[in-house]
Order: structure tokens, then C-alpha cells, then sequence
């Protein structure tokens, strides 16, 4: 008896081409994602250090604008943790109120933060306001 000739399938190579496909699909998407996850890393350590140079502003100001005497002036700080200079600029303002009488005692105090982030220097400020009177006992 003779046995049929064994016949070979016409599909005998795509079984490694789509191997070849799904493994090139998945690299790309990994790829993505972990460029994704970079980026996110990134704005994310921004972001960060911007907010703790405005905490590191906003007390300085408090600082300033709660001490007991004002006087015009400015003074300069390090901040060596975060190498950030912090300069307090203390100015009088002549204002007057809405009777027209010239508020004494009345100060600015400006905080300007100049540090480098990112290989870029960056400058900024932050202002306060006060009135003497108002914080005596």
C-alpha cells in the first residue's frame, strides 16, 4: 500500500514573523512608556524643588515682615542646602488712606530668590505689606 506523500503547509514561516511583529510592538510601547515615565520624573522633580524655593520665599518674608522694628534697608542670605541667595529689600511706602491722611509706618518688604535650576539661572520675588500700627500691643 502506498502512503499519501506528507504535504507540507504553504504558512510554514509566519509562525516566527508574527513573533518577530509582536516582539517589535512591544519594544515600542515600552519604549513610550518609559519615555512617558521620564518626562513625568522630570515635571515632577520641577515642580518639587519650585515649591520648596517658594517655601523657602514666603519665610523668609514672614521673617521679615513680623520683626518687631523695620528698617530700610536690604540684607542678603544664603541658603546653602538648596544654593539659593535670598535678598530682603525693606523700602517705607508713603501711601495715604481714603480720609487723604499719609499712612505712616507703612513698609514693603520684597524677597528675591536667584538660583539655578536645570543648568538655567532663575530669579524670582515675592512682596509684603505692613502697617506698623496694626501689630503693636
Amino acid at each position: 500500500m502506498k502512503t499519501p506523500p506528507v504535504t507540507r503547509p504553504r504558512w510554514r514561516g509566519f509562525l516566527l514573523m508574527e513573533v518577530i511583529i509582536s516582539l517589535f510592538i512591544f519594544v515600542l510601547v515600552a519604549a513610550s512608556f518609559t519615555r512617558a515615565l521620564s518626562m513625568l520624573w522630570r515635571s515632577t522633580s520641577f515642580v518639587k524643588e519650585e515649591l520648596v524655593i517658594s517655601q523657602i520665599m514666603e519665610s523668609a518674608l514672614y521673617e521679615s515682615l513680623y520683626l518687631q522694628r523695620l528698617e530700610e534697608g536690604s540684607f542678603e542670605t544664603y541658603v546653602e542646602e538648596r544654593d539659593v541667595d535670598l535678598e530682603t529689600i525693606v523700602t517705607p511706602l508713603e501711601l495715604e488712606n481714603m480720609d487723604g491722611v499719609l499712612l505712616q509706618q507703612m513698609w514693603e518688604v520684597r524677597v528675591i530668590a536667584r538660583y539655578e535650576q536645570d543648568g538655567v539661572d532663575e530669579e524670582r520675588e515675592i512682596r509684603g505689606w505692613r502697617y506698623l500700627p496694626l501689630y503693636r500691643p
